[in-house]
This record gives C-alpha cells, structure tokens and sequence, in this order.
C-alpha cells in the first residue's frame, strides 16, 4: 500500500449530500475516511483514532469549524485542516488561515480542487513549507492548436469578433470582455493572447471571485517572507508570472473595491509592490478582463471604481449568448459530439433532426458551457451511432415547454417516466455502478437519485 493510501481523512460536514460527495471523491484519491455531521462528534472521532487531515465545514450546528480549529490546533497540532465555506463566511475563512489552517475551500468547488489541496496539505506535512498551488491556469508553452480551432461558430456577428481580435491583439491595451457565463469569454482572452506578439509567453487567468479580497492581494501581487501569518517563503504574485504575456481577471466585478485602487496603480504604473514589499516591481503585463454582470450598474451601486472602467474599457467587446445566435447550435454540437466521442472511443456519426430542433427551441441560458455538457452527457447516454432527442435527458419541465411537433416520433410507446428510468439505469451501468459519478453526468444531485433508484426498486416489488 502506497503512502498516499495510508493517510486517514475525518470528513466534518451538517450537510450528509456533502459527506457522501467528499467520501467518495476521497475514497477514489486511495485515502481512508471517516465522517461527522458537526464539531463535537468530530472531536470525539478524533479522541478515539488518529486522523492525518480533518476536511471541515464553518458553519455547524452545536460546534461550528472554527471552534473545532482552535481545539485541534490546541490539541492535535499535527494534524492539517482544510477548512469549506460559502461566500457568507469568506471573512471567517480568512480567520482560520491565521489561526492554522492550511487552506480552505469555496463552496461549491470541484472533486479536482479537493484532491490538489489536500495533496498540497500532506506536501507540506512532509516538507515543512507550503508547497505552491497547482495552478493549471498558466501555459508557458505556446498554443499548439491553429487559431481557427480555437473558436467554433458560423455566426456572422461571432466571425466579425473574431477577425476584431485579430486586429487588435498586436497592441497592449486592455480589453474588457462582457457576455453572460458560459458564452465564451476565456475563449476569447486565449485567443487574443494566440494572436498577439505575446503568444510564446506565459498565459495567466486568475478568478477574481474565487477568493476574498486579502487573499486575491497575494494571489495578484505576491508576497514577501513573513508578511502575514502562514507566509513562510516570498511568493511572485500572478502579475510577475504573468511577465512579457497576458493576465486574464476573470470575474472582475466580483473584486473588493480597496483592491481595485491597487490594479488601478498597477495599470497605470505599469508596476506592482508585493505585500509586506518595499520596492516596486515594473511589469510588462497585457491585462484582459472579463465580467457576466452590468459593470455600470456596479458602479451605479459603487461597488466597481468608475477610473478603473475606463482604464480596462479602452477595447471593449460584447459576446453575444448562444440564444443570439442559434445557427452555432448544429456545429457546435457535432464539434462537441466529435470531442467527447473521442474521449470515450464511441463512434458517434450524426445527431438526428429532431434531435437538432430540440436544441434549437431550448433556451440555454448557461450558454456554450451547458450546451456542451449536455452533448457530453448525450454521448455517453447514445447506444447506436446517432445522437437522438432521448439522449438530451432534458427533464419533464424542458421536454414539454421546448420539444416540438417533428420530435415527438422519438417518444412514441415510451412515457417521461419511462425515458427517465432507462437513462438513469444505463447511466449507472455505463459507470460501474458509481452513483456519485451518475449524478455528476446527469446533472443532478445524489439525493435525487437515491431517492429515484428507491423509487424504482419499490415499484418492482
């Protein structure tokens, strides 16, 4: 059994959907785990057997995370914490890195996000220091990829953006970015960054609403040894990572106002002062940014600084949602049915008309993103080689308000109930049994299908 194996992870959550998603997420990282629903039960596990790692929720019920991070602290100093929170308790999340914890995790966040922290965490249990991040959002190497297979569309307002890139990309003004999530916003960062002079140098994309605003500081501008508590090494912040090449804020609206004063600097001077720093460091640094809100709207609420608009305003660009421009529906779901068909060795041919007028009466409001995880999810679900309406698995509210007239030959003989069943069975036969991974593909949650896999075996009764 390999070290990774042996390690022991309590798992302190209210939320029994959350304990069942994050043991079983564990349990296929090879590590053991045990489960609490509050504090003081995990306190009691922890008096009974060793833990290596406690993963634990902040707001509980009789004790919450930070009281149960003081007593470990106090008591089991060895043991690393990963603290979770929503953004109500960013602030607290912040308090318990000073109090010790070795990092903490927005809620919701990936089984990708978990595995890379806590393996992160066990680094720095070996070694000592705090191992850098992951960070799989910058590419040192330039794109291999042509630029026209960067971006599918047959849309004509889609083409005009394109070739406007184009024209712009040689300069280093900033670029504002708007659309609504999913319409393809980093597409068009990277693909600015591809066009540019800058396309051999480092491409760097930072959330801005993934982290609170001390935090996004560090993460931005970096840090000095002994800045703050936890600061054991000096860190290059993304901006100096970013040298020479593109940095990408994303969800720039979501960044705290005192913050946006320091970009602003930055932006001006065209330098960044480290935190805990005393000199200024210069950077040549090609900044885009993006946004899914009304940046003047914010304004209005004076929560985004007017001068800082205008400075990332100076090449603005709109990208229109995928109900603006329907005519990309067909190509990009057969892209998309060619990419994941590959993924999983199925050989996939076409999509049926039906199929196809079904997509087009659907109003995707999660745009390009929802439209791809759904003919994702579809070649998985195909048995033969077309991709057929049933596929989609579009629940009941869907079907009946977008399904039209030519699709209804798809589900003669067979009721909603029916369709959803088999989708659900063959989703389960397709991943082992792994009802965890069923739900992900599905799109729905692990106590929905529970509850419809109980459903089914009563009825068989």
């Amino acid at each position: 059994m390999s070290e990774q194996e042996t390690k022991k992870i309590l798992i302190v959550d209210d939320e029994i959907e959350m304990r069942i998603a994050l043991e079983a997420t564990l349990k296929r990282e090879g590590y053991e785990t045990v489960t609490a629903e509050n504090g003081q039960v995990g306190l009691d596990r922890l008096g009974k057997e060793p833990f290596d790692l406690v993963l634990t929720d902040m707001r509980m019920p009789e004790m919450g995370g930070m009281d149960l991070l003081r007593s470990l602290k106090k008591h089991y100093p060895n043991v690393q914490v990963v603290m979770m929170t929503a953004y109500g308790t960013i602030d607290s999340a912040v308090e318990s890195m000073k109090v010790g914890a070795f990092d903490y995790l927005l809620k919701p966040f990936s089984a990708e996000i978990v595995a890379s922290t806590i393996k992160r965490a066990f680094l720095k249990g070996a070694s000592g220091a705090i191992p850098e991040p992951i960070d799989e959002e910058i590419e040192t190497q330039p794109e291999k990829r042509p630029p026209e297979r960067r971006i599918v569309t047959a849309n004509a307002k889609m083409k005009e953006k394109l070739e406007f890139v184009e024209n712009v990309a040689y300069s280093k003004s900033t670029i504002l970015i708007s659309g609504e999530s999913g319409t393809g916003k980093e597409m068009f960062a990277r693909y600015v960054h591809h066009c540019s002079p800058r396309k051999d140098k480092p491409f760097v994309a930072v959330n801005c609403a993934a982290l609170p605003e001390g935090l996004l500081e560090s993460e931005l501008f970096g840090h000095e040894k002994g800045a703050f508590t936890g600061a054991t090494t000096r860190k290059e912040g993304k901006f100096e990572i970013a040298n020479k090449g593109t940095l990408l804020l994303d969800e720039i609206t979501e960044m705290g106002v005192k913050l946006q004063a320091k970009l602003l600097r930055a932006l001006q001077e065209h330098e960044i002062d480290r935190v805990g720093g005393r000199e200024s460091i210069p950077v040549d640094v090609r900044v885009i940014a993006t946004t899914n809100r009304d940046i003047k709207q914010r304004i209005r609420e004076n929560e985004f600084r007017e001068d800082l608009f205008y400075r990332l305003n100076v090449i603005p660009m709109n990208l229109p949602s995928l109900r603006e421009r329907k005519e990309d529906l067909a190509v990009l779901a057969e892209f998309f049915i060619e990419k994941h068909g590959k993924e999983v060795n199925k050989k996939i041919s076409n999509i049926a008309p039906a199929t196809l007028d079904l997509l087009k009466k659907y109003s995707w409001p999660g745009n390009v993103r929802e439209l791809e995880n759904t003919i994702e999810r579809a070649v998985l679900l195909c048995r033969g080689e077309t991709i057929q309406p049933a596929d989609l698995f579009l629940d009941e509210e869907e079907v009946s308000t977008t399904s039209s007239p030519s699709g209804a030959e798809a589900f003669v003989g067979k009721t909603l109930h029916q369709m959803e069943k088999e989708m659900i069975l063959q989703t389960l036969e397709e991943v082992d049994n792994n009802k965890t991974k069923c739900a992900e593909i599905l799109g729905i949650s692990i106590r929905t299908l529970r509850n419809k896999l109980t459903e089914y075996e009563a009825k068989s009764k």
